[in-house]
């Protein structure tokens, strides 16, 4: 089991092997050499680095040959003798798979799910990390209980994505049930029931779909601490499937949720993690997905030029995108050019750059269907947030009253919040009698 302290020590290990150069193979091979032995290899050495099995008899060898501090040992202490506070059991340390998958790893997922505090910013980093260098593990057969086979997998994928549509018209709070009920009843299928290790694999892609979608729904309900929970279930199990791009998916789903919630530089390092680690495996839309959500977290934190650069990265993926290339991912399904130019105009209004902003925001919204009421009054509330920046009081009022129009029936509380915020930046110009109009609809809501 990966443990703090052995994380720690094994990032240790990492970061100096990395400094001077070597490779896991070129590493064994010195402390072979140093320990008169043939059994260090390159993957002992990896579990190391991932904190799954902590050096003992190799601890001295390893702080020689790699010339780390001999207090850095301390790391490898049982928690009573350091004075980092233990994880309570509302925030349990956040893993990768072990070497295994096998039922004590589904009650892992089934823990995340049910832990009630948030991810805590410490692990923020080291989740990114270990993501980035961990290896798939294997998946162990199950051999009893219920027997799943093709036609189960279809079915449980077809109601995925009946749900993931279903988002485009319903507010959070009204499908948030329905889509935990799914995850929840995959990884008790990878709990229980009996399959091979290809199906095993399928379940925890299924699964790792499943949790983004809860990641997404939960934060539109405003359950954010449940979001960030789904979020890290959806990294693990595409981890433990093998399936880099869905890890990618939650990974950068949780950087996005993290960038919006206030914690913008946790934010900026696993959106870009998710950028760099999927690439090599991801087709050009999910490039540009995971792009645009690098830029939005570099943009709240302020950065400029790096946001910039990102969206010229998102630029780059859809012009590489061939439709006819093959079959993609349901879950692309939304992902085109008109969304990652919404994305720009938010990023351009978040910085604050109305004279960039309002233009594409007019263009773009003008395109979409008034049916998909959630994301056209989120889209609408970024306009008006722009219009204000650039003065123009009676067009903001006037996009705000669309956002009240259009929110109507929805249970979202991202759309909410927009609406409460631009509120707030019109209460300043009562005396323009648009921006009263506006004041008075959100009284009338309350």
């Amino acid at each position: 089991m990966v443990t703090a302290g052995a994380f720690e020590f094994g990032q240790t290990i990492w970061n100096r092997r990395l400094e001077i150069g070597w490779s896991r193979p070129e590493l064994a091979e010195k402390l072979n050499t140093r320990a008169g032995l043939t059994t260090c290899d390159g993957a002992l050495i990896y579990k190391w680095e991932t904190g799954r099995h902590a050096p003992k008899a190799w601890l001295p060898h390893i702080l020689h040959v790699l010339k780390i501090p001999a207090d850095a040992a301390a790391l490898l202490r049982p928690p009573t003798a350091r004075t980092a506070p233990a994880h309570t059991c509302e925030n349990p340390p956040i893993g990768l798979p072990e070497a295994v998958f096998d039922r004590p790893q589904a009650d892992t997922l089934l823990a995340m799910l049910d832990a009630s505090g948030p991810v805590e910013p410490d692990t923020v980093r080291q989740l990114a990390h270990a993501w980035l260098i961990s290896e798939p593990p294997q998946i162990l057969h199950q051999r009893a209980g219920r027997r799943v086979g093709d036609s189960l997998i279809t079915e449980v994928r077809t109601r995925t994505n009946t749900l993931r549509r279903m988002d485009d018209y319903l507010g959070g709070l009204d499908l948030i049930a329905q889509v935990t009920g799914e995850l929840r009843a995959t990884v008790h299928l990878l709990r229980e029931a009996s399959y091979t290790e290809q199906t095993g694999r399928r379940l925890l892609e299924l699964a790792a779909e499943q949790a983004q979608l809860v990641g997404w729904v939960a934060a539109d309900a405003g359950l954010n601490q449940q979001a960030q929970r789904a979020y890290t279930v959806g990294v693990h199990a595409a981890e433990a499937a093998g399936h880099r791009g869905l890890g990618g998916l939650n990974l950068g789903g949780l950087g996005y949720l993290l960038a919006s919630t206030g914690s913008p530089e946790n934010g900026v390092v696993l959106t870009r993690s998710a950028a760099v680690g999927a690439a090599p495996y991801a087709g050009a839309r999910e490039r540009a997905m995971i792009w645009d959500r690098a830029a939005w977290a570099a943009c709240v934190a302020g950065r400029e030029r790096e946001a910039a650069a990102a969206l010229g990265r998102v630029e780059d993926a859809h012009d590489a995108h061939q439709p006819d290339a093959g079959e993609e991912p349901d879950w692309l399904y939304w992902v085109c050019r008109a969304e990652s130019l919404v994305m720009q105009g938010r990023v351009w209004t978040e910085l604050h750059r109305p004279l960039r902003a309002v233009p594409i925001l007019q263009a773009v919204i003008g395109t979409y269907d008034h049916e998909h009421a959630r994301e056209t009054a989120l889209y609408r509330s970024w306009l008006a947030a722009a219009l204000l920046d650039a003065g123009e009081i009676e067009e903001a009022s006037a996009e705000t009253i669309r956002v009240i129009d259009l929110s109507a029936g929805v249970t979202s509380d991202r759309v909410a919040k927009r609406i409460t915020m631009l509120a707030g930046r019109l209460t300043p110009h009562t005396h323009v009698p648009a921006a009263r109009e506006v004041l008075d609809r959100v009284r009338e809501q309350r």
